[in-house]
């Protein structure tokens, strides 16, 4: 991330590490920002590095778009998990918010998120591709842990790879769990970690976790990654790899991470699809 001190950023976030990570980043680099986190809680944490935060749940969009235009916002970064049964609790949103939910096509992941894109592009907003400030995270093909995959569950990530590929791609999820080239457990509605935790509950032990990502994935609005928390829940259920999709996934507190891997004896790896 470049010293850019004179520009001045909004970030609509969300919950996770990975819009902590990039607003401390974003401090030390001299980026400006107007955060708006979806909760108090995720506000609090945003605002020592921001030069303005506020908190404004994520279904008020007309409120958001007012307050960044107030603050003479137009470069927007979207960061951060959000639950998405919140989409069924329709009073948490405002009159435009619901509108918009009723005129879209799909409730999926991609049509729901580029709807919210082209909205904010009509109240002149520009959404920045995540990567941009946070390529030092994706990691490159490689092992990251101390321990190294076996052959026996190299087999496992080959075979759980192009399985969770056509997943994503089919908007169901991004994280797959495998177990004796038998597909244990699919994320869907739930997010990455309890379907981790249901997979490996289902799997005993020993079970693959992969990562990946859509093949048309689009950072501006969904950047996928793990944290602590994520290899935390991995090692509590016992399961022996995470397979990462090289370069496309991000990984914050590598070190962290990685650490946490270590101590419990999981194999981290960074993998490509052969093409």
């Amino acid at each position: 991330m470049n010293s850019e001190s004179d520009r001045r950023i909004g970030l609509l976030a969300g919950a996770g590490d990975i819009p902590v990570y990039f607003a401390r980043k974003a401090h030390q680099n001299g980026i400006r920002l107007v955060s708006v986190g979806f909760s108090s809680e995720i506000q609090s944490l945003l605002a020592p590095y921001s030069e303005k935060s506020y908190s404004i749940g994520v279904g008020r969009w007309s409120k958001i778009s007012q307050t960044l235009k107030d603050e003479n916002i137009q470069d927007l970064l979207i960061l951060g998990k959000v639950d998405k049964s919140v989409i069924f609790r329709p009073q948490l949103f405002d009159l435009r918010s619901l509108k918009f939910l009723k005129n879209i096509i799909t409730r999926e992941d991609k049509t729901l998120l580029l709807g919210v894109i082209q909205e904010m592009a009509k109240d002149g907003f520009c959404v920045l591709d995540q990567r941009e400030f946070l390529m030092e995270i994706f990691p490159h093909e490689g092992v990251l842990s101390k321990r190294q995959p076996t052959q026996e569950e190299m087999q496992e990530v080959a075979f759980g790879f192009p399985i969770a590929k056509k997943l994503a791609d089919m908007e169901i999820g991004q994280t797959l769990v495998v177990k004796n080239k038998t597909v244990i457990a699919v994320e869907a509605i739930e997010g990455t970690d309890r379907a981790i935790e249901r997979g490996c509950k289902l799997a005993k032990d020993n079970a693959v976790v992969i990562k990946v990502s859509r093949t048309g994935q689009d950072y501006r609005y969904d950047c996928p990654g793990i944290g602590p928390q994520t290899l935390e829940g991995i090692a509590k259920g016992g399961a022996r790899v995470l397979a990462l999709e090289a370069d496309r996934i991000l990984l914050v507190e590598q070190t962290r991470v990685i650490e946490i891997a270590d101590r419990a004896g999981i194999a981290v790896v960074s993998y490509r699809l052969p093409q």
